[in-house]
């Protein structure tokens, strides 16, 4: 049975929380971009697609690094930071290869928009998640005499 004050939470609870709260507004905002996509047809469909794409995976990469028990493996979680950094940019990379050849296919602010709405709102809520998470910080005895 856990002793902790009600209303206290771990970090892994805060930063799954911070997971699960990343998740859900960037898969809503990538359902409403595809959406609106799709009713506007044309190029706008195109550039809507790729965006939301685009989002959809920064999302999910976000979320997993946050969902990762960091505090299981102390001296690789400012990795984790690095990788989850990496990875977003390796994901820009290959969406501007990718889509290279095929820019003229979309409307370029149907691109733009859903990708930075998603990845300011998932940055937001994130910061936000985090910031106000009361976290438990407990220092043990074997911690105190090394």
């Amino acid at each position: 049975m856990s002793h902790q004050p009600r209303g206290t939470r771990t970090h892994q609870q805060v930063f799954r929380t911070a997971s699960r709260r990343v998740g859900v507004v960037g898969g809503v905002l990538v359902l409403l971009s595809l959406a609106a996509g799709a009713l506007a047809g044309g190029g706008a469909w195109a550039g809507a697609a790729w965006g939301a794409g685009a989002g959809a995976l920064l999302t999910a990469l976000t979320a997993l690094a946050l969902w990762v028990p960091w505090d299981r493996y102390p001296l690789l979680a400012s990795g984790g930071v690095m990788l989850s950094f990496a990875g977003k940019v390796l994901v820009m990379i290959g969406v501007v290869l990718l889509l290279g050849p095929r820019r003229e296919s979309i409307e370029p602010m149907w691109f733009f928009v859903p990708l930075a709405v998603t990845l300011l709102s998932v940055t937001g809520v994130e910061i936000v998640t985090l910031a106000t998470g009361r976290a438990l910080t407990v220092e043990s005895s074997a911690d105190r005499r090394e």
